[in-house]
This record gives C-alpha cells, structure tokens and sequence, in this order.
C-alpha cells in the first residue's frame, strides 16, 4: 500500500478514535468508509474491528469499576448468536451490495438519532438487553459498526459518561471476538491486514485518551453536528463511488 494511503489512514484512525473517546461510540462508523476507499468493502471491515477493539479494550479498562455487568450478560446472550449470522452473511454477501447496504445504513443511523426512542424515550431493563444485543450483534457483524443503534437503550436505561463508556464497550467487545473468528474462518484477515489492523489500533488507543481528556471541552450540540456530517458525506460518498 501506498505511504500516502497508510499515512491517511493513520490520521483518520486517530481523528475517529478521538471522536469515539469523547462520545463512547462512532469510530468504526468512521473508519470504516475511509478503510473502504483504501482496500475495498471486504477487507475494511475485518481491519476496522480489530483496530476498534483495540481501542474498546481501553475504554473498558479505565470505567472498569463503573460498567454494569447485569447489562453486559444480558446483552451478551442476545449478541452471541446474531454477531455469527451477520458475520457469516457479510462474508458471503456481494461485495457491491454491501457498500451500498453500509452507506444506506449510515443515512439511517442519522435519521434514528432524531426519533423520539433515540433522544431517549423509553424505559429499559437488564433483561430487555438480550433483544438489543441481538440487534446489535447482527447489525454490526453485518456493516462493521452500528454504535448508534445500541447507544440510544443504553442511554435510557440510564447509564452515563463513564458507565456508559464502560459498559457499552464492554458488549461490543463480545461482539468483536465473535465477528474476528468468524472472518477468520473465511480468510478475511490474513497477515498484511492484520498487521495494518494492530497498528491502525494502536493508534486509536492514543486517539481514545485524547478523546477522552477533551470530553467536556466540546458542547454536546457541537458534537453531534459534526459527526452526523461526516457520516453522511461518507455515505455519499460510498454510494456515488
């Protein structure tokens, strides 16, 4: 791969992990289409989440003592089963038909934050998790990320900054083994990308504790604004390309 390319994604990798330290969710979303350019649908994805999971085991680390872990075992009942059907389908499923199924999702995933459910409006439980855990799982083996979708129960539920940081990145982590072994099974990752996936990690590690130290210097609105642009201008993109 071209040094420019590698040198492109480095900085995307830390700007989306920095993005992801201050609101605890969003850069596999991020990284996913700028991966896409650079190697294609098929290989972005098995990239993306080893590099992202490098990155969540350092959010877990530092909430460790805050994460909810009735929430993570309900989750996790519901995520197991559907991280392997998504992960087995995206590893069969056209590679066409998967980028524009992942830029469509990403216009979805902006309309969702401004319903009603999104800005929190619903009561959740632990046992209620086992359902988002399924949808979470399927839905991120299937197009690489899908932090939105999961976030809004996790929020009301009521979890919040570190707790919330914690424990979501604790469920995605169970998901993120799964969907590694299964493309692995499919010859998805071999040594070049994942070469490229741990050092795109490592940078994303450093990006997190950036994002994280800067969290309350940024206003929430602010925030939101930016990342909801550059979802759908890499959703556009992905879907002209």
């Amino acid at each position: 791969m071209d040094p420019t390319v590698i040198a492109a994604l480095g900085v995307v990798a830390f700007l989306s992990a920095v993005i992801g330290g201050m609101a605890g969710l969003g850069s596999a979303i991020i990284m996913i289409p700028a991966l896409t350019f650079a190697v294609g649908i098929r290989e972005a994805v098995p990239i993306a989440t080893v590099a992202v999971m490098m990155q969540t085991w350092s959010r877990i680390w530092v909430n460790r003592h805050l994460i909810d872990r009735s929430v993570v075992k309900w989750f996790f009942i519901g995520a197991f089963p559907t991280s392997i059907v998504g992960a087995t389908a995206f590893a069969n499923l056209p590679a066409d038909l998967l980028q524009k199924g992942f830029a469509v999702f990403l216009l979805l995933i902006v309309a969702f934050r401004h319903t009603r459910l999104a800005q929190g409006g619903m009561r959740m439980s632990p046992r209620a998790f086992t359902g988002v855990g399924a949808g979470q799982g399927f839905l991120s083996a299937l197009f690489g990320g899908a932090g939105p979708f999961g976030a809004s129960f996790f929020l009301a539920y009521g979890l919040r900054r570190g707790a919330f940081v914690g424990t979501m990145a604790s469920g995605m982590t169970i998901i993120n083994v799964v969907k590694i072994g299964i493309y692995g099974t499919f010859d998805l990752l071999d040594s070049q990308a994942l070469i490229l996936a741990l050092s795109l990690g490592l940078v994303m590690v450093v990006g997190a504790y950036v994002g994280g130290a800067i969290t309350n210097r940024v206003s929430d609105k602010a925030f939101v604004y930016i990342v909801e642009v550059v979802i759908v201008g890499a959703a556009i993109s992905l879907l002209v390309r």
